[in-house]
């Protein structure tokens, strides 16, 4: 069936890591510093013990409203350590953080001239795992990334979060294509598997400058072992067809490299 469609994971796919080492430990050092100047007492040794795995853990049960997801998640953090910050605090916290890490993430140079193009040929859109949707929205006008895209399904907002089929299925019905239509380029195992659960032809990209450091989407204290575990994660997914870099789409989707 002819391909109408092409979705797009964000971050490790058109967001690359200059150094993700360097991202988490920067959104820690910034998250340390402004904690403090709200009370916190803890040494930033114990500070980072506490703070390992802090994006994989389950959402905060009590929503509130005028918080994300992520805001939510820090102000669960401070009452644990008998803080309490206001809605203004939680925000300039959550934005000066997430802003300290994303120092270290990088257009790739092929994204847009790819996107450029396919715009014209096929429907575009964006499905990625985020609990802070302002930022995202942010950070694709600063890229001027937000033209290319006729849909963007972005956790946080939607409610759902890949590998669930519901984060697919909201986004084909937006642009009423089927999933064979479709085709899905990601760098997880959430991302291949969610395709997959959903009926789409996922593509996995596996830079090479990327292979023996893999992206981390958590701050994760002991690195090592779960780097491991995400590398195993990727071997048992390459039967299915994996790109190197973004500019191999060309030759798959049959597209001319100049419009």
């Amino acid at each position: 069936m002819l391909i109408k469609g092409v979705f797009f994971d964000l971050y490790g796919t058109i967001l690359i890591p200059k150094n993700n080492n360097k991202a988490w430990n920067s959104w820690l050092s910034t998250f340390y510093i402004l904690m403090k100047k709200n009370g916190l007492t803890l040494s930033k040794k114990d500070f980072a013990n506490l703070c390992s795995g802090f994006f994989t853990r389950e959402e905060p049960i009590e929503k509130d409203k005028n918080l994300t997801i992520y805001e939510s998640r820090i102000k669960d953090f401070a009452m644990d350590l008998k803080l309490e910050l206001q809605t203004h605090e939680i925000k300039k916290i959550a934005n000066e953080c997430v802003n300290s890490w994303h120092k270290y993430v990088k257009l790739d140079s092929e994204a847009i001239p790819l996107l450029r193009i396919l715009r014209n040929q096929k429907y575009l859109a964006l499905i990625t795992n985020f609990d802070h949707p302002p930022f995202i929205y942010s950070v694709l006008s600063r890229y001027q990334l937000t033209e290319y895209f006729k849909y963007l399904a972005i956790s946080g907002e939607i409610g759902y979060k890949k590998p669930e089929p519901q984060i697919f299925d909201i986004t084909l019905e937006k642009l009423d294509l089927k999933p064979q239509e479709v085709i899905f380029i990601g760098d997880s195992k959430e991302d291949i598997e969610g395709a997959l659960n959903i009926g789409i032809k996922p593509i996995l990209i596996q830079r090479e400058s990327l292979k023996r450091r893999m992206i981390v989407n958590d701050y994760i204290l002991k690195r090592k072992a779960k780097v491991k575990e995400k590398v195993n994660q990727y071997s048992r997914m390459m039967p299915f067809k994996t790109i190197s870099r973004l500019k191999e789409l060309y030759c798959i989707l049959n597209l001319r490299a100049t419009s």
